[in-house]
């Protein structure tokens, strides 16, 4: 019996991780600017950098771009390796990748904007949300 080696894409999982990383650095540089304007109201700054644009970012950026990025790059690791089979297609993965990250940025810069939904862990706007869900 010969033992077939199976060259996983790893890729897309970095990929995943490392803007996790980076997107969780944000988000809780995000929750510190917020922590101090309740302690020091002069620091904030409106129109675009008040507690009230700055509070969903934070949350946002906390539960779609640092922990959905740890769930993806998660499953796209042990998926392959509970199957032993490559992923489908890399431009899959990679439109998935990409497509993912420009809807956080584009959340972000919604939100930045004032232009939330006003529902708490859905103040993206629609069009966002419906991408999002699916």
């Amino acid at each position: 019996m010969e033992t077939q080696r199976i060259v996983y894409n790893d890729k897309v999982v970095r990929q995943f991780i490392w803007a996790s990383v980076l997107f969780g650095i944000v988000g809780m540089l995000v929750g510190i600017i917020i922590a101090l304007q309740l302690a020091f109201w002069p620091a904030n700054l409106p129109p675009y950098l008040s507690f009230g644009r700055l509070r969903p970012l934070h949350t946002n950026a906390v539960i779609f771009a640092f922990v959905g990025n740890l769930i993806f790059g998660g499953v796209y690791h042990s998926i392959q390796r509970l199957l032993k089979t490559r992923l489908l297609s890399d431009l899959i993965s990679r439109v998935h990748f990409w497509g993912w990250q420009f809807l956080i940025i584009a959340g972000s810069i919604s939100l930045i904007a004032g232009i939330p939904q006003g529902k708490e862990y859905a103040e993206l706007p629609w069009l966002l949300d419906v991408v999002i869900s699916g």
